[in-house]
């Protein structure tokens, strides 16, 4: 049960004890990092973002008041974990593999994707690793997310199908909702990422008793500069959806 279904627990448990402590609301949030698909034997290098990339989102995540931050660094980051999570979730950090991939359906549906991570014994294959936006869409079961941020290739871009999956509305205005997707389109190098998201978070949880906002932080983080990119094909672009006046906070 998530929100709803949690209040009304805690409702039914107050009026049964009457003298009860009312209870203090969780705002869960998951990270989750696929170290081992990023390993040397798989893209020729030691690439040591992933680890990084985890350990600042949870930090960051944590002033922001998500609490309890659970989730996975490694080969527990997998298909089944991921999913039965999300229910609970506030907020969610993927870093991963990610792509706009055809539905089962075929052409034109898009049904997003990223990969959940391989294990020690082999790479990543999207025939057998990916995390499908129809999955996650079904496991949140029309729950609301305050922070959803894909730090993966591609689920950025306008086809993307995973803002939905949240349920975050593909557009960028005021809105009662606090909600806010940060994404990437094209393909990006994990250093580019990860200079982004340092300045994001470090502007948005920078000001006093959370005064900034997601978009005040969007724009300096893109204003740094410093972004390397694959090629001219693969501008470094951040994107994002949401309520550009929300600042981030958990619930």
């Amino acid at each position: 049960m998530k929100r709803a279904g949690a209040l009304l627990v805690s409702v039914l448990v107050a009026v049964s004890t009457l003298a009860a402590a009312s209870p203090v609301a969780a705002h869960t949030a998951d990270t989750w990092s696929n170290s081992n698909g990023f390993r040397s034997a798989c893209v020729g290098f030691n690439n040591t973002y992933p680890s990084q990339m985890y350990s600042w989102a949870r930090s960051q995540m944590s002033l922001l008041g998500y609490s309890p931050i659970n989730g996975a660094l490694g080969a527990s980051f997998t298909r089944s974990a991921f999913l039965g999570h999300v229910l609970s979730d506030w907020g969610v950090y993927v870093h991963t593999h990610g792509d706009n991939y055809w539905a089962s359906s075929g052409r034109p549906n898009v049904d997003s994707g990223f990969l959940q991570d391989p294990g020690t014994t082999r790479c990543n294959s999207s025939s057998t690793d990916m995390i499908r936006s129809s999955a996650i869409k079904a496991a949140t079961k029309g729950s609301p997310y305050n922070l959803v941020i894909m730090s993966t290739c591609a689920l950025g871009d306008t086809s993307s199908t995973m803002p939905a999956a949240f349920q975050i509305q593909m557009m960028k205005t005021n809105m009662a909702e606090r909600e806010f997707y940060l994404g990437y389109a094209h393909s990006t190098y994990d250093s580019s990422a990860f200079r982004f998201e340092k300045a994001f978070f470090t502007y948005l949880n920078g000001g006093s008793n959370h005064e900034r906002t997601v978009h005040q932080a969007f724009t300096y983080a893109s204003g740094i500069g410093g972004y390397e990119s694959p090629d001219s094909a693969n501008p470094f672009e951040p994107n994002w959806w949401g309520n550009p006046n929300y600042n981030g906070v958990a619930g």
